[in-house]
């Protein structure tokens, strides 16, 4: 049923095979939507200047808890708005060896599917 999601692949390239523009469909197709608004950083889009994550702008703020919501609350905002085909669940905010990881828990709504995605920032 998520076989109905299609688009450009993300990053955007050319199949070696066909020679065409790179094609995805189905939850790949969704995670892939869902990385690139995490990693595009907010007024980044000249047409749709609030699209976008933002994440990147946090990296250098100190890592306390109050950053930690507030990448939350971003993160949750920028997908509700431009991915309306998946239902947030669980957002998460880790650091590991100082690295940034963005742990997503969500619904694909056309199957009820629950999925999950962990997305690496900085």
């Amino acid at each position: 049923m998520t076989e109905d999601i299609s688009g450009f692949a993300i990053p955007f390239r050319i199949d070696r095979n066909s020679g065409k523009v790179a094609w995805t469909t189905g939850t790949d197709k969704l995670k892939a939507n869902i990385k690139h608004i995490l990693l595009t950083g907010l007024n980044e889009r000249v047409m749709r200047r609030d699209y976008g994550g933002g994440l990147r702008q946090l990296l250098h703020d100190p890592n306390n808890e109050a950053l930690r919501a507030i990448a939350q609350h971003q993160i949750a905002k920028a997908i509700t708005r431009a991915e309306p085909r998946v239902s947030l669940t669980q957002v998460k905010v880790e650091v590991v060896d100082e690295q940034v990881y963005i742990d997503l828990l969500y619904t694909v709504r056309r199957t009820r599917q629950q999925e999950q995605l962990s997305v690496p920032i900085g």
